[in-house]
């Protein structure tokens, strides 16, 4: 239930902050497990930055693909995984965590069952055959139905909501290291910070350092796309909070560029370029858009899209800050430069093709994902392809329990990440569908790991750095500092206190 700060502390089992896909699944799965649990969100309402995005999530294996006959499994994504990260490593330094990826193959079919119980409804299968060996991106109806099906868990006795809440630090008993509690701060600066005591452990679901480009700045310094669609709130509160107090990130750099524009409006859309020719697959990797869009003179491109894709997808056009509309398409031409003869063979063969039936592969592109809507109700819309970002990749390693970890791989008491909060296995990124996917499946094993107190041994101990293993950690009695990041948003970097 959701409930307002009187200033006076709190305690509870397990404390979950954040409620994107990672808090949501880890706020189900304590319940479920029967332990009381206080949830923290900075936003007006739980969902988290998931009910933003397209709401495509891969599952391995899971009964939508058998019931179309498609033969899915862990070996099959583990091969697609080691692909992707080699593809990504000739851009970014990084490292899977194969015992993540793993668990991911073989539990992911389990939570499209959960999912799917709740009333989260796929209605379609997405290929990409460049990055999966058999299509396993289930898309969602509408990404309201992820909040809709914990809802009741939030509703019911044993969950404590506060919305519109930032954590601004971790409490830390300094006799042992043991993360105890977090501090509080209501968004109206009005009303009293409060504490928070977990009997069990805190669980970081804030999501990714996306909304801060000072710290996205502090691991990409020479990157300068700021174009963001979501929540204000992903700014790495976590990542900074779970860092103060020893939790050992990775893969921080990768923050990959895409093309700024939701995928399931992609798959309605055509792109054109000066000429108003297509000229690349839509629906390819997002590197590759990204690629082929600088391939273009000026890397000038507009995406083309008319009145009833405009209706459908309506939540993810008017994130676009760029669009143009036109009652013609040689009027739309005009207004974006590019010649009219041109952009109208071009809609005009993309028509032709989707009334072919045609969904092997349609020729000009190589594109074989098709949403078979034609482009004919006008007014038609334009939007300038231009780079952004949508999502970050680092985090902290973890056990498989999804405990931080520190340097030394030692578990980090009572210290919990899932989600774009954690890093080891958000880097398989490309592939589309594992960072909600990732949210879904290790938010609920964190759940379940802290309300039952069933944790497991770190799979991180002696792993070199520097090319030495490291040692075993030396507990110091010393103050360890607690980190307030209120102003992170203005300055990238913590107000430390002691």
């Amino acid at each position: 239930m959701y409930v307002q700060s009187d200033g006076h502390d709190q305690i509870a089992d397990v404390v979950v902050v954040g409620t994107g896909p990672g808090g949501l699944a880890a706020v189900g799965s304590a319940v479920n497990a029967g332990v009381e649990v206080v949830a923290i969100e900075a936003y007006k309402d739980i969902g988290g930055n998931g009910t933003w995005s397209t709401g495509w999530v891969a599952f391995v294996n899971s009964r939508m693909q058998r019931d179309q006959g498609i033969h899915d499994s862990a070996e099959l994504f583990m091969r697609d995984c080691e692909k992707l990260i080699d593809e990504a490593s000739e851009h970014y330094g990084i490292q899977l965590d194969p015992v993540l990826a793993k668990i991911y193959a073989e539990e992911s079919s389990k939570m499209y069952e959960i999912l799917t119980e709740r009333g989260v409804k796929f209605s379609r299968l997405i290929k990409r055959p460049l990055q999966t060996s058999v299509p396993r991106l289930a898309a969602v109806e509408s990404t309201e139905q992820f909040a809709r099906a914990f809802e009741k868990d939030f509703a019911g006795p044993r969950v404590r909501t506060y919305v519109n809440s930032t954590v601004v630090r971790l409490i830390v008993d300094n006799n042992n290291g043991r993360v105890t509690g977090v501090r509080v701060q209501p968004n109206d600066s009005k009303k009293p910070p409060f504490n928070v005591i977990a009997r069990n452990g805190v669980i970081l679901a804030t999501g990714g350092y996306q909304a801060n480009n000072a710290l996205r700045q502090r691991y990409q310094p020479t990157a300068r796309e700021a174009w963001y669609p979501g929540l204000p709130t992903c700014r790495g509160d976590g990542h900074l909070l779970g860092q103060a107090v020893g939790g050992d990130l990775v893969n921080m750099s990768m923050i990959p560029p895409i093309v700024a524009i939701a995928s399931a409006l992609t798959d309605e859309a055509i792109a054109v370029n000066a000429q108003g020719n297509r000229f690349h697959d839509e629906a390819g990797p997002y590197q590759y858009r990204v690629q082929e869009l600088k391939k273009q003179p000026k890397q000038l491109a507009h995406y083309i899209f008319d009145t009833a894709t405009a209706k459908r997808q309506k939540r993810y056009v008017d994130q676009l800050s760029n669009k143009v509309r036109a009652d013609t398409l040689e009027e739309l031409a005009h207004i974006i430069g590019v010649p009219a003869h041109e952009l109208v063979a071009s809609v005009k063969a993309w028509n032709e093709f989707i009334a072919s039936g045609n969904r092997t592969k349609e020729p000009l592109t190589q594109r074989v994902d098709f949403y078979p809507k034609e482009i004919t109700e006008g007014p038609y819309y334009a939007s300038k392809m231009e780079t952004g970002i949508s999502l970050t990749c680092g985090g902290f390693r973890t056990t498989t329990s999804m405990q931080v970890v520190d340097i030394f791989g030692e578990p980090m008491p009572g210290l919990f990440a899932v989600g774009d909060t954690t890093g080891g296995f958000t880097v398989t990124a490309e592939m589309g569908g594992t960072h909600l996917g990732g949210g879904f499946v290790f938010g609920w094993r964190a759940g379940h790991a802290v309300a039952t107190g069933q944790l497991a041994e770190s799979h991180h101990k002696g792993e070199k750095v520097f090319g030495q293993s490291v040692p075993q950690r030396v507990t110091l009695s010393i103050r360890v500092p607690i980190i307030n990041v209120a102003t992170v948003e203005q300055i990238g970097t913590p107000r430390t206190h002691l």
